[in-house]
């Protein structure tokens, strides 16, 4: 091992600590050390009643001749130490060190400071008098009992045992290298030896070294920071230039760690931590770049808004685990569909966005959707569940849909919602109309949050007949809303926006307690009692509040259970059978009928008859609009009508609007029926009107309906 002058500096401030476990020296010359028993600190004691950052030692001056050390309590943001710190029996807050102060951190941990002047005596007092202790002194006892150093349980080192653990440099795990302006290597440290066995082979080559002769016109004292990578590992080099003494010193830290630490950081801040695709920073970094080449070279690419369908039923029935498995899943065959000039990313969520670049037509957007549609044509088995995956995608043309990212993003999920709304498991293009009605659709929303906030709902009633009897049986409350800007507006219109929002339970509570006062007001006008009908929302089905707000609601209004029917439909059922046969069979034990609506549109599964408390069976009109003696809806009908009696259910038709239907219905011994035949929805006053006038035209209408 070859071990080269070294230059020493002609001032050495040096601390030297007496623990427990023997003495610890530290050869001071950075601007500034922490001490405390973090790992993070420049010096750590880890001992008893030591803070976690204790003190703080800050340089003076920068110039490497005329300075000190100032002392201070805690951290230089002013957070003391728990224990405190002292210096020659005065506790302090900041003080100047000078040499020979004793220093007091806890009971068991404690420090001498000392200035070694390296040069003859003469230069010593023109800079502090009584500062330094000149190294050709005998020893340092003298000096030491005139500024109260000595203590008893303390062995103060002499001056030689100090200067001899000075030379902490040869000790020091940092490596540590000098070269000439020659590029000769002039010290290497031992540490250096051991970490860079090469460095005195390879010389001014080596990665180290490369480059730094470049900067010798640096002024004396220069400091310059680079890394360097040699092989695996990363180093950061601290460069000074030294130009008086014609010598360039380096200090090496292994920076390995902590780069993987930061490319890691970077990748999760680019990357999705599930899935491991780009995202949504990696893609606004991406897309940029591709709109910058795409109008350069007038090229198209396309963005595709692409959904999983149905993935919040999977999560809520399956669980998140095989959520998350079929997030990977599709993650990995959408990757596998891409090329070289595409990009794909998780956006968050269940949806997903890629990027088509450099295509020559719309058409290559459509077959890509083509392809990915059919990749999930067979189902996927996770965990012994076999699942069949669906997906729906919006796409955006550049320029044609948009020339900012802002705009595309936006017009590629209105395609998207619009394919979502005509069936989902398709793609479809955006067209500016698609624009206009989201904006719509957004504006809308917004006045609906006002509308049951300022109670613009309102009620409407549609009576429902017994042909046989010519008595009005019952009453279906349909919720209207009556905007000052937009008029009636139809359920159709803001039911589906209620739904998204979550205003949808709320606006049920309201139409439940509403019809329930209603019913009870025409009671105590004397009126023949007639059961209301509320429909339920499939949110409000599975609130597990239900029960308690439905029995609340009769209390208050003090409506008998028996003139309150619920109802629901089949694909409210599906989502969570067991929950919904609870709460209904509780209901029914409350007093309070139910009925399936829209029968016959979705599974009109038998089981669902016998496992249900059903009272009343609603043939859904689209069965009756096209009604007549060859259509297959009048059998579909007639085998309701047979199911029904089997199961000892009541049966309303909806949506009779003509006597030629009313005339089938008949014949196939149904009795109760609803449409605009016999009424349109009223409000609550036409419907006084109407109960108290349909009395005096019952004779009539039995005729009319017999014949």
């Amino acid at each position: 091992m070859l071990y080269l002058t070294e230059k020493k500096q002609n001032i050495q401030h040096i601390l030297v600590f007496s623990l427990t476990s023997g003495q610890r020296v530290f050869y001071l010359e950075e601007p500034q050390y922490s001490i405390g028993r973090y790992s993070t600190n420049a010096i750590v004691i880890n001992a008893e009643g030591i803070s976690r950052q204790h003190a703080t030692l800050i340089k003076t001056s920068k110039n490497d001749e005329h300075f000190s050390y100032v002392l201070i309590d805690g951290t230089i943001e002013g957070d003391r130490s728990t224990n405190g710190v002292v210096v020659n029996r005065e506790k302090i807050e900041k003080t100047e060190l000078k040499h020979g102060d004793n220093i007091y951190f806890t009971g068991d941990v404690k420090a001498h400071y000392y200035i070694i002047d390296n040069r003859n005596q003469e230069c010593v007092d023109k800079f502090k008098p009584n500062l330094f202790i000149n190294s050709t002194s005998p020893d340092i006892n003298g000096f030491a009992n005139h500024t109260q150093l000595k203590e008893n349980n303390i062995d103060i080192p002499s001056l030689s045992e100090i200067k001899n653990l000075a030379s902490v440099v040869e000790l020091s795990p940092i490596p540590i290298v000098e070269i000439n302006y020659e590029g000769t290597i002039t010290y290497l440290n031992p540490s250096t030896n051991l970490k860079f066995p090469d460095l005195q082979k390879r010389q001014i080559k080596h990665p180290l070294l490369q480059g730094l002769l470049e900067k010798q016109d640096y002024n004396n004292g220069s400091l310059v920071i680079r890394e360097v990578d040699i092989e695996n590992q990363s180093f950061e080099q601290h460069i000074h230039y030294l130009a008086q003494e014609q010598l360039i010193r380096s200090y090496i830290f292994d920076i390995t760690q902590r780069k993987q630490a930061e490319n890691e950081l970077k990748h999760h801040a680019f990357h999705d931590g599930l899935t491991g695709l780009p995202n949504r920073n990696f893609f606004d970094q991406h897309i940029s770049l591709i709109s910058k080449n795409s109008q350069r070279y007038n090229k198209l690419f396309a963005v595709l808004f692409i959904d999983i369908d149905n993935s919040k039923k999977i999560n809520d029935t399956l669980g998140h685990n095989i959520g998350d498995q079929i997030l990977q899943y599709f993650a990995k065959r959408l990757n596998s569909h891409i090329r070289k000039s595409d990009f794909v990313c998780r956006w968050g969520g269940d949806e997903f966005v890629v990027l088509l670049g450099e295509i020559q037509n719309p058409d290559q957007a459509a077959k890509f959707s083509q392809r990915l549609l059919q990749t999930f044509e067979h189902p996927l088995q996770i965990e012994g569940h076999e699942i069949y995956l669906k997906c729906s995608v919006g796409i955006a043309i550049y320029p044609e849909d948009g020339q900012e990212t802002e705009i595309l993003l936006k017009n590629a999920d209105a395609a998207l919602y619009r394919t979502k709304e005509s069936g989902r498991n398709h793609y479809q293009f955006y067209n500016p109309q698609m624009g206009v009605e989201i904006a719509e659709n957004f504006t809308l929303e917004n006045q609906l949050h006002q509308a049951v906030k300022n109670g613009e709902m309102i009620l409407h009633y549609q009576p429902q007949i017994n042909i046989k009897t010519g008595q009005v049986y019952g009453l279906e409350a349909l919720i209207r809303w009556k905007s000052p800007q937009l008029g009636l507006i139809k359920p159709g219109k803001f039911i589906p926006l209620a739904e998204k929002t979550g205003l949808i339970l709320p606006m049920g509570e309201w139409v439940l307690k509403t019809a329930c006062q209603q019913n009870k007001k025409w009671q105590q006008m004397g009126l023949p009692p007639v059961r209301i009908s509320v429909n339920l929302s499939a949110q409000q089905l599975q609130q597990p509040n239900l029960i308690e707000t439905v029995e609340n609601t009769l209390e208050s209004v003090g409506l008998d259970p028996k003139w309150l029917e619920l109802e629901v439909t089949e694909s409210m059922l599906m989502k969570n059978i067991t929950i919904a046969k609870k709460t209904l069979q509780e209901l029914r034990e409350m007093g309070v009928y139910i009925s399936m609506d829209d029968f016959g549109t979705g599974y009109s599964s038998l089981g669902y008859l016998k496992k249900f408390p059903f009272d009343t069976l609603k043939i859904d009109q689209s069965f009756v609009k096209e009604l007549n003696q060859s259509s297959q809806d009048l059998h579909i009908i007639s085998a309701i009508m047979t199911l029904s009696r089997g199961f000892n259910l009541r049966v309303i038709a909806e949506g009779v609007e003509n006597q030629e239907q009313l005339k089938l219905l008949k014949e196939l011994n149904c009795e109760e029926m609803q449409g605009y035949l016999f009424s349109r929805p009223l409000s609550s006053e036409d419907v006084l009107k109407y109960l108290i006038g349909f009395q005096k035209q019952k004779n009539q209408f039995l005729l009319s309906t017999n014949n």
